[in-house]
Formats: structure tokens, sequence, C-alpha cells
């Protein structure tokens, strides 16, 4: 399946495109986020309040998840000191196709988002160890307690919320409430 972005993205490759591609909702044409170019490479993506690598992935996830995004190609002046994507396109173009089989995984595993999650208090003290993904999830968890909010304030991609979420579900960490709307 080829998604619109990526032919987009290819185009302003092609033509070695200096400035940026606004992302609009199809819906009300609100903004949502941009991709610089410079010289033709891909330096910044920022998508719903993520920047970098993280923005660039949640864009293709949301897009493959049958999301409709207009986009909107503008010259502009791009500083160099604006780059946060090292890689060559042919570099996040490969890794593309590992995101997108990693987030039709966790799918299934995915919780709906109206329930409540809490963290375990015993947990706390417990000595089992945590990863770097499990810990971004906990640190969320702090802050927020439905499913919903923890995918739309976690800086990680949503394949690795699930499966930090997952792994912290068979460590005991984590309690499992019930539906926000229910008492």
């Amino acid at each position: 399946m080829e998604l619109k972005i990526i032919s987009v993205i290819e185009e302003q490759i092609a033509v070695q495109f200096t400035g940026k591609i606004n992302i609009l909702s199809t819906f009300n044409r609100q903004f949502l986020g941009n991709i610089l170019f410079k010289s033709g490479d891909v330096i910044q993506v920022r998508f719903n309040n993520q920047k970098g690598l993280k923005a660039f992935y949640q864009l293709i996830i949301q897009e493959f998840s049958l999301q409709s995004f207009d986009y909107v190609v503008e010259p502009e002046v791009v500083e160099d000191k604006e780059r946060q994507i090292h890689y060559p396109y042919a570099v996040l173009k490969n890794k593309m196709a590992d995101v997108i089989k990693n987030y039709r995984e966790s799918l299934k595993f995915r919780p709906p988002e109206n329930v409540k999650i809490l963290i375990d208090a015993a947990f706390l003290d417990d000595t089992l160890p945590v990863s770097p993904e499990e810990y971004s999830v906990l640190e969320t968890l702090s802050e927020y307690n439905t499913a919903y909010d923890v995918y739309q304030h976690c800086q990680l991609l949503d394949h690795e919320i699930t499966w930090a979420l997952v792994g912290l579900r068979k460590k005991g960490a984590l309690k499992i409430v019930g539906s926000r709307n229910n008492p």
C-alpha cells in the first residue's frame, strides 16, 4: 500500500526542494504539523506535538491507519540549525516497514481508550528491571490515567507504548481500574 505522504516527500527530494510541507486535516483543514526540507533532505518533522523521528513515524502510522491528510508545499528559507533528522531518506524509508509491522502486531494488545490505568504502589518497591520504554510510560502514567491520555502524551510511538504497557502488566506494575465513565 503506497502512502500519499511518501510520494509527496519523494517528489520534493527529486527536485532538491527547500521549504516545508504543511500537514493539514482533510476534515477541517486544521494545521497538524509540517515537514522541513533543505536541499532535498528531510531535516525536521513536527506532527501532533512531537518532533523529529517520532513525529515522522507517527505521521506514517496515522496515514497507514487510513487517516487522511492534505499536504501543502511551501518554498521558504530553512536554516540548518532546524535540522533534527540526520538520516538520509533511504534509511527512514527502510525503517518505515518495521514501524508499520510493529504497529500492526501491537493493535490487538492496545487497551480501549477509556480504560483507567494506575501504577500499583507495590511495584514501586519492587526491584524488577524496567526498560526505557516502560519507564517513559510510567512517567506518563504518573500524570495521566486513561489509555487515551497515555497515547496522546507519551513521547513514544503507539506500538512502543502498547508493548511497554504489556510488559508492565506482566510485571504486575499496573492496575486496570475500568472505564473512566463507569463508577
